[in-house]
């Protein structure tokens, strides 16, 4: 019996080591942006981003309900 409790507390530990690296790496993430600590406020930067365009050109506000953050920074409406 002892081995099977081993057994079962390192497949629920492996288990919650493998969510937390998902969740870490964004898999369980549904927003279309990334919040960028700039000084002494957030820029809300489009995870599809254009890399010609500044970090400081995008919105420092979360965008809407129904709004999206273009990849060159401007909140847009989602039709």
């Amino acid at each position: 019996m002892k081995g099977k409790t081993k057994l079962g507390v390192y497949l629920f530990l492996g288990a919650l080591i493998v969510i937390a690296f998902l969740e870490s790496i964004g898999t369980f993430d549904t927003k279309h942006y990334f919040e960028v600590p700039h000084g002494s406020h957030t820029h809300y930067v489009a995870k599809d981003r254009d890399p010609n365009v500044s970090v400081s050109q995008f919105p420092t506000r979360p965008p809407g309900p129904g709004e999206r953050i273009s990849p060159q920074g401007q909140v847009v409406k989602v039709q």
